[in-house]
């Protein structure tokens, strides 16, 4: 059981028409489990992502709708407290007005991920894996 109004991240990966993509879920859960409130994050690129193969292009942080309707390859969900919660709703309000470009190699979703998981403290692997690879490191790296 959850307590009431317990909070709640998922690290989650998806396919895409590449190799993937890692976003996160975050929210409230009522004391059964069930979501009652959940928000969508993920750094998406702006322009032809196949032109990012080879040079930066622009991207923002926000929810993308294929992230809520295509079946999640990998989720690894970790109970938030308050302050924590607080801390990915700051971090993901900074990094959605902040500027970015989205590579492939250089700069790619699980390096958002990676800051997610920065800010709350967490082991991570590194970026350059498949996304269903690098949520289920991040829960082998935290689960000990």
């Amino acid at each position: 059981p959850w307590p009431n109004g317990s909070h709640f991240i998922d690290f989650r990966s998806r396919p895409s028409t590449y190799i993937g993509h890692t976003y996160i879920v975050y929210g409230r859960l009522n004391a059964e489990g069930r979501v009652l409130e959940m928000h969508y994050a993920g750094l998406i690129p702006e322009e032809d992502a196949w032109k990012g193969l080879i040079a930066p292009v622009r991207a923002t942080v926000r929810r993308y709708i294929d992230d809520t309707r295509l079946t999640p390859t990998a989720i690894y969900r970790r109970r938030l407290t308050a302050a924590e919660y607080r801390q990915v709703m700051r971090t993901v309000e900074y990094l959605h007005a902040t500027e970015h470009r989205w590579h492939a190699i250089f700069q790619n979703c699980n390096d958002f991920g990676i800051q997610i998981a920065e800010a709350l403290g967490l082991w991570r692997p590194p970026s350059l894996m498949p996304p269903s690879a690098w949520v289920a490191g991040l829960r082998a790296l935290n689960e000990r």
